[in-house]
């Protein structure tokens, strides 16, 4: 990866090298990409870089500008909508704002590199944060109920997976933030009942219909993942 400046504008681009190839450039979802043949040096390409520098930049801008400043999220089954802000800060905050509102404010740096990665991140850590602290107030709930608990528990992101009950030990997705609180309840409930039985058997799901017999329309909501 190289990159050139101008002024406060700092571009990095990626070169692909072929055989037989002319040399063409690319800017797709905000990544320059530079495309030449094999035996291009590197002061070749950082010259002939600097020539379309102009129109990179216009690119790059043109897709800064139509990046929405709005998003929407769930927290608790609930849509939040997220506004961006640049200000003078050292590093990104977020706050949750009245009538279901996140307020993300960026460091004016980011305006020149982009912000979807800082907002995915941002998220990320927002999610977190709520699963430490609901997390742990469903973990005391459901041992009181069962009378069982885990080794140990933790807040680890994970693919398709929202829950996962290992070796006495409870993985809870922080995405799982998203879904309203019984479907929240009803995860961590369904993981504590791992620490007894295994699989999915008769006894299993007796006792999850005993203590929570809308468990199948729960299922239902969160059926595209594995839990």
């Amino acid at each position: 990866m190289s990159m050139f400046g101008r002024k406060d504008n700092v571009i990095t681009y990626t070169v692909n090298k072929a055989i037989n190839t002319s040399m063409y450039i690319t800017v797709q979802n905000g990544e320059v990409v530079v495309n030449a043949p094999w035996y291009f040096s590197s002061n070749k390409i950082q010259q002939l870089v600097n020539e379309k520098k102009n129109w990179i930049l216009s690119k790059m801008k043109e897709y800064e500008e139509n990046l929405p400043n709005i998003q929407s999220v769930k927290i608790f089954g609930k849509n939040y909508d997220i506004e961006v802000k640049y200000k003078n800060v050292k590093a990104p905050e977020l706050n949750l704002k009245e009538n279901y509102k996140i307020e993300i404010i960026l460091p004016n740096k980011y305006k020149e590199i982009g912000k979807e990665q800082i907002l995915k991140i941002s998220i990320e850590k927002m999610y977190e944060q709520i699963a430490n602290n609901e997390i742990e107030n469903l973990m005391e709930k459901t041992r009181k109920i069962l009378g069982i608990a885990p080794e140990e528990y933790s807040i680890e992101k994970m693919k398709k997976t929202l829950g996962r009950c290992s070796d006495g030990k409870i993985l809870i997705n922080p995405e799982l933030m998203q879904y309203k609180k019984e479907i929240i309840e009803y995860v961590v409930f369904h993981e504590f009942c791992h620490l007894k039985y295994k699989t999915h058997g008769k006894r299993f799901y007796e006792i999850i219909e005993k203590y929570m017999p809308n468990y199948k329309m729960y299922e239902k909501k969160i059926e595209d993942y594995e839990f």
